[in-house]
Protein backbone atom coordinates (compact mmCIF):
# COMPACT_ATOMS: atom_id res chain seq x y z
CA UNK A 1 0.00 0.00 0.00
CA UNK A 2 1.04 3.37 -0.34
CA UNK A 3 2.55 5.35 2.70
CA UNK A 4 0.61 8.84 3.11
CA UNK A 5 3.06 11.52 2.46
CA UNK A 6 1.11 14.68 3.02
CA UNK A 7 -1.86 16.11 4.10
CA UNK A 8 -2.98 19.10 2.11
CA UNK A 9 -5.69 21.88 3.91
CA UNK A 10 -7.19 23.84 1.48
CA UNK A 11 -7.81 27.59 2.87
CA UNK A 12 -8.89 31.29 2.39
CA UNK A 13 -6.16 32.66 4.24
CA UNK A 14 -3.17 30.63 4.98
CA UNK A 15 -1.98 33.53 7.34
CA UNK A 16 -4.88 32.48 9.43
CA UNK A 17 -4.58 28.62 9.07
CA UNK A 18 -0.84 27.86 9.06
CA UNK A 19 -0.01 28.97 12.74
CA UNK A 20 -3.77 27.36 13.90
CA UNK A 21 -2.81 23.91 12.25
CA UNK A 22 1.00 24.17 13.16
CA UNK A 23 -0.07 24.98 16.58
CA UNK A 24 -2.85 21.76 16.54
CA UNK A 25 -0.50 19.41 14.76
CA UNK A 26 2.75 20.40 16.70
CA UNK A 27 4.33 20.41 13.27
CA UNK A 28 6.72 23.82 12.91
CA UNK A 29 6.38 25.91 10.10
CA UNK A 30 9.46 25.45 7.33
CA UNK A 31 11.97 27.99 7.80
CA UNK A 32 11.26 29.78 4.29
CA UNK A 33 7.51 29.87 5.25
CA UNK A 34 8.16 30.96 8.55
CA UNK A 35 9.43 33.94 7.39
CA UNK A 36 6.93 34.61 4.63
CA UNK A 37 4.19 34.10 7.28
CA UNK A 38 5.69 36.92 9.36
CA UNK A 39 6.73 39.44 5.95
CA UNK A 40 3.47 38.60 4.76
CA UNK A 41 4.75 38.28 1.48
CA UNK A 42 3.43 34.35 0.33
CA UNK A 43 3.08 34.72 -3.10
CA UNK A 44 -0.46 34.44 -4.66
CA UNK A 45 -1.28 30.91 -4.31
CA UNK A 46 2.08 30.02 -2.63
CA UNK A 47 1.44 26.92 -0.30
CA UNK A 48 3.23 27.14 3.40
CA UNK A 49 4.42 23.85 4.71
CA UNK A 50 4.22 22.11 8.14
CA UNK A 51 7.09 19.52 9.08
CA UNK A 52 7.89 16.64 11.03
CA UNK A 53 11.99 17.81 11.54
CA UNK A 54 12.23 14.51 12.69
CA UNK A 55 10.57 12.88 9.49
CA UNK A 56 8.66 10.70 11.30
CA UNK A 57 4.88 12.55 10.30
CA UNK A 58 3.99 12.99 7.67
CA UNK A 59 3.72 16.87 6.20
CA UNK A 60 0.99 19.04 6.27
CA UNK A 61 0.41 21.95 3.36
CA UNK A 62 -1.70 24.92 4.18
CA UNK A 63 -2.94 25.85 0.21
CA UNK A 64 -4.98 28.61 -0.47
CA UNK A 65 -7.65 28.23 -3.26
CA UNK A 66 -9.68 30.90 -5.23
CA UNK A 67 -12.80 28.31 -5.14
CA UNK A 68 -13.58 27.03 -1.94
CA UNK A 69 -16.18 25.20 -1.51
CA UNK A 70 -17.67 24.86 2.70
CA UNK A 71 -16.59 23.31 5.55
CA UNK A 72 -15.87 19.66 4.90
CA UNK A 73 -12.36 19.96 2.55
CA UNK A 74 -10.82 17.89 5.07
CA UNK A 75 -11.39 15.87 8.27
CA UNK A 76 -8.50 14.88 10.67
CA UNK A 77 -9.24 12.73 13.50
CA UNK A 78 -6.80 13.99 16.75
CA UNK A 79 -5.78 12.31 19.76
CA UNK A 80 -5.66 14.46 22.97
CA UNK A 81 -5.81 15.13 26.60
CA UNK A 82 -7.60 17.67 28.66
CA UNK A 83 -4.92 20.11 28.53
CA UNK A 84 -4.12 19.69 24.86
CA UNK A 85 -8.37 20.34 24.01
CA UNK A 86 -7.78 23.65 25.99
CA UNK A 87 -4.48 24.40 23.49
CA UNK A 88 -6.52 23.36 20.78
CA UNK A 89 -9.12 26.16 22.26
CA UNK A 90 -7.18 28.92 23.03
CA UNK A 91 -5.09 28.10 19.23
CA UNK A 92 -8.64 29.52 17.59
CA UNK A 93 -10.72 26.19 17.21
CA UNK A 94 -14.51 26.15 18.52
CA UNK A 95 -16.49 23.00 19.62
CA UNK A 96 -18.74 22.02 16.70
CA UNK A 97 -20.90 19.31 19.53
CA UNK A 98 -19.62 17.05 22.06
CA UNK A 99 -20.27 13.26 21.41
CA UNK A 100 -20.15 10.95 23.94
CA UNK A 101 -16.54 9.59 22.92
CA UNK A 102 -15.08 12.23 21.17
CA UNK A 103 -15.13 15.87 20.57
CA UNK A 104 -16.31 17.76 17.02
CA UNK A 105 -14.04 21.01 16.89
CA UNK A 106 -13.48 23.41 13.74
CA UNK A 107 -10.65 25.34 12.91
CA UNK A 108 -10.96 29.26 12.30
CA UNK A 109 -12.09 29.03 8.87
CA UNK A 110 -14.79 26.07 9.76
CA UNK A 111 -13.35 22.95 8.73
CA UNK A 112 -14.53 20.49 11.13
CA UNK A 113 -12.06 17.57 13.06
CA UNK A 114 -12.31 15.60 15.66
CA UNK A 115 -10.82 15.13 19.11
CA UNK A 116 -10.86 12.01 20.61
CA UNK A 117 -9.08 11.02 24.24
CA UNK A 118 -6.14 9.08 24.32
CA UNK A 119 -6.23 5.58 24.20
CA UNK A 120 -9.96 5.63 22.19
CA UNK A 121 -10.61 4.81 18.42
CA UNK A 122 -13.18 5.25 16.31
CA UNK A 123 -13.45 2.31 15.19
CA UNK A 124 -16.66 1.31 13.82
CA UNK A 125 -18.91 3.66 15.73
CA UNK A 126 -18.74 6.87 13.07
CA UNK A 127 -21.34 9.35 13.22
CA UNK A 128 -22.81 9.15 9.29
CA UNK A 129 -21.27 11.17 7.89
CA UNK A 130 -18.18 10.94 9.75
Amino acid sequence: MPDLAAIVIHCRDPYLLAPFWSTVTGLPVADQDRVKLADRSLEPGESVLLRDPAGHRPDVWISPVDDLPGPGRLHLDLVGDAEERAAVLEAGATVVRELPRWTVLADPEGNEFCLLPRGEAHGDTLPPGH
